[in-house]
């Protein structure tokens, strides 16, 4: 069953301010020809410490597995009606070893020996590594830093309204992996056209990103390749959520609390690399079927 989209109304110009010079001058952002929402969607062109940016539309979906979705796992019910009403941009792919090692200065990753490496995504980094790059990132770029960090005690003081890098909420990784098309994987049915997964463990890796074929929104490898990690805190259902802007922060947080992380990786099965499935584990923990991509809140 399709999960549509439903578009909230767009300002005249849906280019943040902040990026217009670049537009103008440099012709940095291309539109994307999407449909009647393609007007709100715009790319960067290509970055050296981080992957493009991508300006989603925002509006309302469904997230989460329906009645009908035989293969629903009971922590991704119930499907439900959220609205995103604050505009934000993602990145076209998972941050990139090459990358990680520019901003960071080293990289934790397993698959460093292929040729292409530098262009697989970056793997056995944690969500704390995730938010420091974040961080590392914006200070980089003179932006505000969204993240306060001590220990593995991490606060998003202005959530939403800050304007620096960040990991995406999990609502809008889901948003942003279903765009508009109500598939079972981000941009197809076939889970081979869009994912690179059930590869085995002693003789499979990760893969050059950008390899498969993009969603309608001109997102790549959100199902398969490597897991990716959300800011949120985990939480048995969707129960009790906010269906408006969710950002997935408790209450309480207690340190160290499991955080999610979606989409799937090269060596799990179909299933598991559908837009609905999630999963989570503490903050601290790597491995090497797991990254990140950058999300980016805007006015």
């Amino acid at each position: 069953m399709a999960l549509p989209v439903t578009p909230l109304p767009l300002s005249p110009d849906p280019v943040p301010r902040w990026l217009w010079p670049t537009r103008v001058v440099g012709g940095v952002f291309l539109l994307l020809s999407l449909g009647v929402q393609a007007r709100s969607v715009l790319r960067e062109s290509p970055q050296a410490l981080r992957p493009s940016m991508v300006y989603l539309p925002v509006g309302r979906f469904q997230m989460g597995s329906g009645d009908d979705d035989a293969e629903a796992f009971p922590d991704e019910k119930p499907r439900h009606w959220v609205e995103i009403t604050k505009r934000f941009g993602l990145s076209e792919t998972e941050v990139t070893k090459s990358q990680y090692e520019a901003v960071m200065g080293t990289s934790p990753s397993h698959f460093r020996e292929a040729d292409d490496a530098g262009d697989r995504p970056v793997e056995n980094v944690s969500w704390l590594d995730a938010v420091a790059y974040c961080n590392r990132l914006s200070a980089r770029e003179g932006l505000e830093a969204c993240y306060e960090v001590s220990g593995e005690q991490v606060k998003w003081v202005r959530g939403l309204d800050c304007l620096g890098y960040r990991l995406p909420t999990e609502a809008e990784w889901e948003y942003a992996a279903r765009a508009d098309q109500g598939t079972k994987y981000a941009g197809s049915n076939e889970g081979e056209k869009v994912a690179w997964f059930g590869e085995q463990i002693e003789s499979g890796s990760t893969h050059e990103v950008k390899k498969k074929a993009a969603n309608q929104w001109g997102l790549y490898d959100l199902s398969g390749n490597v897991w990716e990690w959300v800011w949120d805190e985990w939480k048995n259902s969707y129960a009790g959520a906010a269906w408006k802007d969710p950002t997935g922060t408790l209450e309480t947080p207690a340190k160290g609390s499991i955080r999610v992380y979606r989409g799937g990786s090269w060596a799990i099965d179909a299933r598991r690399v559908r837009v609905a499935d999630r999963s989570g584990v503490a903050p601290g923990d790597r491995n090497l079927f797991r990254g990140f991509r950058l999300s980016r809140s805007y006015p």
